[in-house]
């Protein structure tokens, strides 16, 4: 589902952001090229989309496995409120689909302002003369300026007006900008409003670029700085500039940039502390941490059935019938009625039984939802666990309904006391995935565990299994993990 692949790309990118954040407050002290840490979260960021895009398996669990982390209590909720929302909604449109346009009109929206503000910049350069100021090769311009245009090629821009400054501030200019066009700042900011354009939905990828573009600027502060050392005078000058110029394309570079960011570098050159070594460890500790967590957040399940196509008529599961006490072995019923009255003799209520096993080996029936089942099927659920080859597996289809189903059903004590297991079940499933029977195949060695892993159990909705070309009943087992992160 596209809402579970966008919620879990900004859930990363936003932890990658405060990751390169606490990182960047860290290194500053030491003048560290802080654009590189922004350029690898966004890296990160449209990473992560491309490989959940591209494989939507690489970030979700095996087939069956579902666990239970607090993560999935924040988001699974959130997940499923906005698809009940979204199939309760009398348009008949699917969420998919809605949020597919939003996507499509947001890149547009984005791609459009971004070439209205090239071709105004390309407007803009025709009327621009060649000149040569102090040695360098510029393009000048009316008011637009200092700078630097050109995502191939970088071209510094100057404004008119700064052939009238003194011939000090205007080699800090040209060294600024000369800066950004040997460093190919320009291609890297081209990058990331690429990227930006590419995904639009992603808040904190936005704030990702903003953070970007002010690195930009004050890594080339500090280069500048570092051949010069009249920090007063460039400050000065920063502030001058920031006050006297409109503000840039968006495809350009500025030397001044908006009042705010023009502060944050000032106090940036300026500060002259001396390094704090027990904050520094303790924010990098912290980057390194939601670096983890990011690492660690898994893609929600997507609810569309995967066809998992197998080698014609394998041995897929193997086990030998079951024989325990107060169940009826199938050899020893001598009709379909026989077997339907010693069915009904156990359940009353005329359900199908649902067995569980407790950590002995004892079979326990315990109630299910009522299904409709046919000879054959009844048959099959009293014979017990056995080989029934297929060519397509079948799939989980609600995910998310099971994912919350299972942070429902985790008992709190143990989930409190961080103690998890796996539970094995068998499932019978009929030819159209419904579960018509369910029972241990392998305890987790608590018995709450278990009895909540046969409750999830109902929740559970398959794709049918095929054999060939037709849909088929069949067992199966399906791990469910209890585990807290």
């Amino acid at each position: 589902m596209l809402l579970s692949l966008m919620v879990y790309v900004i859930t990363v990118s936003l932890l990658l952001a405060l990751a390169a954040w606490a990182f960047e407050r860290a290194v500053r002290v030491f003048a560290f090229p802080t654009r590189w840490i922004w350029v690898g979260a966004m890296a990160g960021s449209v990473g992560y989309t491309l490989v959940a895009g591209l494989r939507p398996t690489a970030f979700s669990r095996p087939l069956g496995t579902v666990v239970a982390t607090p993560l999935d209590a924040l988001l699974v909720p959130l997940v499923g409120s906005i698809m009940r929302v979204a199939d309760a909604s009398p348009s008949g449109i699917g969420l998919d689909t809605l949020l597919g346009a939003v996507w499509v009109v947001l890149t547009l929206a984005v791609a459009t302002v971004l070439l209205r503000a090239q071709l105004r910049l390309r407007s803009d350069r025709s009327t621009w003369t060649p000149a040569e100021l102090d040695g360098r090769d510029v393009l000048v311009s009316e008011d637009l300026g200092p700078g630097v245009v050109g995502w191939i090629r970088s071209v510094i821009v100057m404004p008119r007006w700064a052939f009238r400054m003194p011939p000090q501030e205007r080699e800090l200019m040209l060294q600024h900008e000369g800066e950004h066009c040997n460093a190919g700042d320009t291609r890297v900011a081209g990058l990331a409003l690429l990227f930006l354009t590419l995904l639009p939905w992603n808040l904190p990828l936005w704030w990702q670029v903003h953070r970007l573009r002010l690195a930009i600027e004050i890594d080339c502060d500090h280069r500048v700085l570092h051949r010069s050392a009249d920090v007063k005078r460039y400050a000065r000058l920063l502030v001058e500039i920031g006050a006297r110029g409109p503000a840039a394309r968006l495809s350009a570079l500025a030397f001044a940039r908006p009042i705010p960011s023009i502060e944050r570098r000032i106090l940036a050159m300026t500060d002259t502390r001396d390094p704090r070594y027990v904050r520094m460890a303790g924010l990098i500790l912290l980057s390194a941490l939601l670096v983890v967590v990011s690492c660690e957040v898994e893609r929600p399940p997507t609810g569309v059935p995967e066809a998992s196509v197998v080698p014609a008529d394998p041995p897929v599961v193997r086990v030998e019938p079951p024989t325990t006490q107060g169940e009826p072995a199938a050899s020893g019923v001598e009709s379909i009625e026989d077997a339907i009255r010693t069915l009904r003799a156990l359940d009353p209520a005329g359900g199908p039984i649902v067995r569980g096993t407790d950590q002995a080996g004892d079979v326990a029936p315990s109630q299910a939802e009522p299904q409709e089942i046919s000879p054959e099927d009844r048959t099959a659920i009293q014979s017990g666990p056995s080989l029934m080859p297929m060519t397509i597996r079948p799939e989980i289809r609600n995910r998310t309904e099971v994912q919350g189903a299972l942070m429902r059903e985790y008992p709190v004590t143990l989930r409190d006391s961080g103690i998890g297991g796996t539970v094995v079940l068998w499932l019978y499933l009929s030819d159209e995935g419904v579960v018509l029977d369910r029972r241990l195949s392998r305890s987790s060695g608590q018995a709450q565990l278990d009895e909540a892993a046969l409750r999830v159990a109902t929740t559970l909705r398959f794709t049918p299994a095929v054999r060939r070309t037709e849909p088929v009943a069949v067992w199966i087992e399906v791990p469910i993990t209890f585990q807290v992160r």
